[in-house]
């Protein structure tokens, strides 16, 4: 090669390492709209509402997306993150149940507790540790001193014996012995930490079934669904009423109504119940029952624990004081809380009020609320929302690095920290109605959206991953609307209410687009949904079948289950089972567990061929489930855990999983261990949409992407496509393969 070649060659060479060098890394956004459905989305689009969502499937790619069995929201966003299964990665259901008791527990997030510090040991240690020191003390002085004092050294140890007995009560009166910890039992590695070690910069907004927020290489992680409020339930509102005859229907949904006296004189001082104190008190009576193995005699350590806590002014739940006082002429109501005052009218929102719990001197919660005034007349209503953990008590971990959320907090203003945030159990109660819970989802939106916009517009992220909520409340609750068949159809509201929900989706719309506006060139976007939804017309009381055909046995009732039921270790949800006679039963949103013999605490069913042919008979009998109102067959199918998944946990999954048909669901009694009497009864409820025990196939989600699809995706395929367009090696433990085409090839 000439010279004039061979320099020609190196500064080509050179031109390519230095475009290679400079070559941008791939950024990522990803969108999820939770309960997006893919028939109101092609319906909304091909009538001009989704401009953005056109323009991306135009670009790129629209296809509808095949989700988990069961399509349900932790389920399907856990397979999204994990790409696993959701036998693998153990999140197969919102219920999961415990083998000694049968009763269920929430899948997302269990609360365990842990020691603080040294736990029972610490009113001794400390103090002996203490007492040590001022011995050794008295030995240093009789050393350096060749002839101290008796006095001196009796003066010196007396003031170290003073000091140890008072930190002994000063430990037992204030330092708990244990506190609450959240678990969660998502298996699998999410991709963004996959992203993360391999260098990527990654942030994530509220995710569900990231709480505990765990820590990832040079990350940020806002937790969604599965933080708790401060009672550590899903949420639980208040309404402070005057009407003495207020019931939220069954109340199946746990709304927590609060009587306010009409007669006495005003300002009335009622109670906003707070947190669980479980450190001094919850924990305390658990101590004492568990020094007997005889039910009977813990039962009564328990109760005289409790009589000994409630003497010494220590209470289950640590409350504050609400002054309340109205005025149904001047149509105004007026509180007043640890010092800060609102005056409200019908429909009107308070800013957001800074609540301190304190358990006693020393250990403190901060929370949060805001309050709506439902009616004055002929009765008071005061809502007040489920009270959120504030951003910046770091000792609750619901964003990593801890101190993140309060960054948010001081940046973009106080927003919701609850998973669950739009609140649709006053509604489905009966105890509020649409415009309250419309102006409730909407507010909370807000937030979301213009922390989006600014984080989008930092670009200091390789990966951006935020999934929002709306799509799926408002389809929860408005649905009755959308299908003339529903019980609850109601013609004059049905234009009003529709069109709020094309509203949703038109800001759907929006934010997509305000997404692509701010993202850079080049980046892919995903947009994607975890399930559609269908209509709930009719509930389905899979145990009343299963007592009906010999199945299961019941002693007598049992009665009517609540959400409150599932924190309550007093309450035995399945009450009245005769154990002895029941083979198998019903719990969470479909599925069906063997009574098995070495598995369940009472179980009847042997291993192996027994439980073969148990599985197999239901498997065939369930669908010929008839609706005696119209003859029409409520189950779908149903599928053994081997149809469905890989590595399982046998003793974990679900040994059959019942899928119903559109128009029917799994009812809220099933889930929660009940049977009713009627086999299917009419949903009655507000929450009128649902997805959760339906067959996938009837509720897809949507999958929009500006980079072309290979093939028809799946929910599994999420994780390796991401990591893919961002040039990240796939682990080859994925159950799913990229299905878009990246730009460079």
């Amino acid at each position: 090669m000439n010279r004039p070649a061979a320099v020609l060659t190196g500064l080509l060479f050179a031109a390519v390492l230095i475009s290679i060098e400079a070559a941008p890394t791939p950024k990522v956004v990803v969108l999820g709209f939770d309960g997006a459905d893919p028939t109101l989305v092609r319906r909304y689009m091909a009538e001009g509402d989704l401009p953005h969502l056109a323009a991306l499937a135009k670009e790129g790619s629209y296809h509808d997306l095949q989700v988990t069995n069961p399509p349900q929201t932790p389920v399907s966003w856990g397979t999204f993150q994990t790409g696993w299964n959701p036998g693998r990665d153990q999140v197969f259901d919102f219920l999961v149940r415990d083998l000694k008791g049968y009763k269920p527990r929430f899948a997302l997030m269990e609360e365990v507790s842990r020691p603080f510090l040294l736990g029972r040991w610490n009113r001794w240690l400390f103090p002996g540790l203490l007492m040590i020191l001022v011995l050794g003390v008295v030995v240093l002085l009789r050393g350096v001193l060749r002839r101290p004092s008796k006095p001196l050294l009796f003066w010196v140890a007396g003031l170290g014996a003073l000091l140890s007995a008072g930190l002994f009560f000063f430990i037992s009166a204030y330092l708990p012995t244990r506190l609450p910890a959240p678990y969660n039992h998502l298996k699998g590695t999410p991709f963004w930490k996959t992203a993360a070690q391999a260098g990527d910069r990654c942030l994530v907004f509220r995710v569900p079934d990231t709480f505990p927020a765990r820590p990832f290489p040079a990350g940020r992680l806002l937790s969604g669904l599965g933080v708790p409020d401060m009672r550590g339930r899903v949420g639980t509102p208040y309404i402070f009423t005057t009407d003495p005859s207020l019931r939220g229907g069954d109340n199946e949904f746990s709304v927590e109504i609060v009587p306010v006296p009409p007669q006495t004189a005003q300002p009335v001082t009622v109670s906003i119940k707070g947190p669980f104190n479980k450190p001094f008190y919850e924990y305390a009576v658990q101590d004492a029952g568990a020094g007997s193995t005889d039910p009977a005699v813990r039962a009564e350590l328990k109760k005289r624990c409790e009589a000994k806590l409630q003497k010494e002014g220590i209470r289950p739940t640590v409350d504050v004081p609400l002054k309340v006082s109205w005025d149904a002429g001047a149509g105004t109501c007026s509180f007043e809380v640890q010092g800060q005052r609102a005056t409200l009218r019908r429909g009107q929102w308070s800013e957001w009020m800074v609540l301190d719990f304190a358990f006693n001197r020393i250990l403190h919660l901060k929370g949060m609320v805001r309050f709506y005034l439902l009616d004055l007349s002929p009765s008071l209503k005061l809502y007040m929302s489920p009270i959120h953990f504030h951003p910046d008590d770091e000792g609750i971990p619901i964003s990593y690095p801890r101190g993140y959320a309060e960054q948010l907090m001081k940046r973009f203003g106080c927003y919701k920290t609850m998973g669950w945030a739009v609140d649709t159990w006053t509604i489905s109660s009966g105890l509020c109605d649409e415009e309250q819970f419309l102006s409730d989802m909407n507010q909370t939106v807000d937030a979301y959206e213009r922390m989006m916009n600014g984080l989008l517009k930092d670009g200091d992220w390789d990966l951006y991953v935020q999934v929002y909520e709306f799509t799926d409340r408002i389809a929860h609750v408005l649905w009755r609307y959308m299908d003339p068949g529903h019980p609850l159809y109601d013609a004059a509201q049905a234009p009003k209410y529709q069109e709020a929900m094309r509203r949703a989706y038109i800001r759907m719309d929006r934010i997509v687009g305000e997404a692509m506006a701010e993202m850079p060139k080049g980046a892919t976007l995903i947009v994607l949904s975890d399930h559609g939804f269908t209509s709930f017309r009719r509930a389905v009381n899979t145990n009343r079948w299963l007592i009906g055909h010999g199945y299961m046995a019941l002693q007598s009732g049992t009665g009517v289950l609540s959400l409150q039921d599932l924190f309550d270790d007093d309450r035995l949800l399945f009450k009245n089972v005769d154990w002895s006679k029941t083979r198998a039963y019903a719990l969470g949103l479909g599925n069906v567990y063997i009574n098995l013999k070495g598995r369940e605490e009472h179980g009847i069913v042997a291993p192996g061929a027994e439980y073969d042919a148990l599985c197999a008979e239901l498997k065939r009998e369930l669908p010929q489930m008839v609706d005696p109102e119209n003859g029409a067959h409520p189950v779908f199918a149903v599928y053994t855990r081997d149809e469905l998944y890989k590595h399982y946990d046998p003793d974990l999954t679900p040994d059959l999983r019942v899928t119903n048909r559109p128009d029917y669901r799994v009812s809220w009694q099933t889930s929660l261990g009940g049977a009713p009497e009627a086999l299917i009864e009419d949903n009655l409820k507000a929450w009128s949409g649902d997805h959760c025990s339906l067959d996938p196939s009837f509720v897809p989600g949507i999958f929009f992407s500006n980079r072309e699809l290979s093939r028809a995706p799946n929910m599994t395929d999420m994780a390796p496509t991401i990591l893919d367009q961002l040039r990240v090696p796939v682990p080859g433990d994925l159950e799913g393969r990229p299905v878009l085409k990246r730009q460079d090839t």
